[in-house]
């Protein structure tokens, strides 16, 4: 995989070759294609496999007794995570952009997420900025991904962990102007400081049963938004994302 400093480089070449920015693309096109295809040719035997297995359980319920039966069920499940996973990050530079009310956008997420947060004895608290900006952004893609963020705060919490969601516009700088800064933070078990540097690269996982690919998917598509995504954490004190986002501004297309 590619390294940060790498993509800067690649990404300054393109900005001052205009012929090879478009080569550069081409190929992004094409390698994004070729997943595409391997993974729906994947996924057509994996889903006939998966169906017959499950044909099998309802008829014939002792299998459940057998050994490796519920070991198999679960890594076909885990390979369709992985196709879907796959898929997403595969997606995850393709936008359909609207405006955004981000006040109620991160509220409505912190609903759908509090049934989830409490089964884990986790408590999810939203607070917003005044005069807190639109942005522009796909809000499917944007949910997804402050959705993995929250799937894996509530995944490693202890009991009574609190999440917190707080948004903000943030001035910088006088050339970047207003954007707005997300923080998902919560006071769980934090994350070794030794897997931080490859935290966003794609397909590693510190998981069990992890595909490597959640927190890159959230990178690509806040990077796609123009964006950026850090994160920092204490181990035993617990971790916090932070998004910078540009804000809405009337000329933004797909609005």
């Amino acid at each position: 995989m590619l390294k940060e400093i790498d993509k800067k480089r690649i990404k300054k070449v393109m900005n001052e070759d205009p012929e090879l920015d478009e080569l550069i693309h081409k190929i992004l096109d094409d390698h994004q294609m070729e997943i595409s295809q391997i993974s729906h040719e994947i996924r057509n035997p994996v889903t006939l496999i998966n169906s017959s297995l499950q044909l099998i359980e309802k008829q014939h319920p002792e299998v459940r007794e057998f050994n490796f039966w519920s070991q198999t069920m679960d890594d076909m499940r885990n390979l369709r995570e992985l196709l879907d996973d796959l898929s997403h990050y595969n997606n995850g530079m393709r936008l359909n952009k609207t405006r955004v009310d981000v006040n109620f956008f991160l509220h409505d997420l912190a609903a759908s997420a509090k049934a989830w947060g409490e089964e884990q004895s986790c408590h999810i608290h939203v607070t917003v900025g005044e005069a807190l900006p639109d942005i522009c952004a796909d809000p499917v893609k944007l949910r997804q991904s402050l959705t993995n963020l929250l799937k894996n705060a509530i995944e490693s919490s202890r009991d009574n962990t609190e999440i917190s969601i707080h948004a903000k516009a943030l001035s910088l700088t006088e050339d970047s102007g207003t954007q707005l800064l997300v923080e998902i933070c919560d006071n769980g078990d934090g994350i070794p400081s030794e897997y931080l540097p490859s935290l966003f690269e794609p397909f590693v996982t510190h998981k069990q049963n992890g595909t490597g690919l959640g927190l890159a998917v959230t990178k690509r598509i806040i990077e796609a938004h123009g964006g950026c995504i850090t994160v920092r954490s204490d181990e035993g004190k617990g971790t916090c994302f932070s998004i910078l986002m540009p804000v809405y501004k009337g000329e933004d297309k797909n609005e």
